[in-house]
């Protein structure tokens, strides 16, 4: 305990000055700070306001896709699902709207008129075939196993 700076004790002698170590420690810490700061002036931010339903979410994946890392075969799986599902949806509230308005004549109208066209590229479905297909499949639920299988009943 002198005041020449002696040690008290042989422990304190075998002991490194904390203040080396820390400064050390503090200019790592000072560095990585430097180099993450440096990467975040590079990144380029962007805030999407809007209402819901306003597109937001798909101009975030319109970014990813044209911008972003390769999707997975797992997301495109994902992808393929939630689009299969959203026009399974899409055309159950057509086909429900058409039917709530009362337009089914003029689908058998446009039917007729398809049929009168000379030597045209025709399908071998007509508009309201298709539209009592996709009703009795998708919106109604009365289409049988053996027209499921078979791939329809027209």
């Amino acid at each position: 305990m002198g005041c020449c700076g002696g040690a008290s004790s042989p422990d304190e002698v075998a002991t490194p000055s904390p203040s080396v170590g820390a400064s050390a420690e503090s200019r790592t810490i000072d560095n990585q700070l430097k180099r993450m700061r440096h990467e975040e002036e590079g990144k380029i931010k962007m805030l999407l306001l809007g209402a819901g339903e306003g597109g937001k979410s798909t101009i975030l994946k319109q970014m990813r896709l044209l911008y972003g890392t390769e999707l997975s075969d797992d997301d495109l799986r994902m992808y393929g699902v939630v689009v299969r599902s959203n026009i399974v949806v899409a055309i159950r509230k057509l086909c429900g709207h058409l039917r709530n308005l009362g337009l089914e004549e003029e689908l058998d109208r446009e039917s007729c008129e398809n049929e009168d066209l000379e030597d045209g590229d025709h399908s071998a479905m007509t508009c309201r075939q298709a539209y009592d297909e996709l009703m009795a499949y998708l919106v109604d639920n009365t289409a049988t196993a053996a027209e499921m299988e078979g791939g329809g009943g027209g």
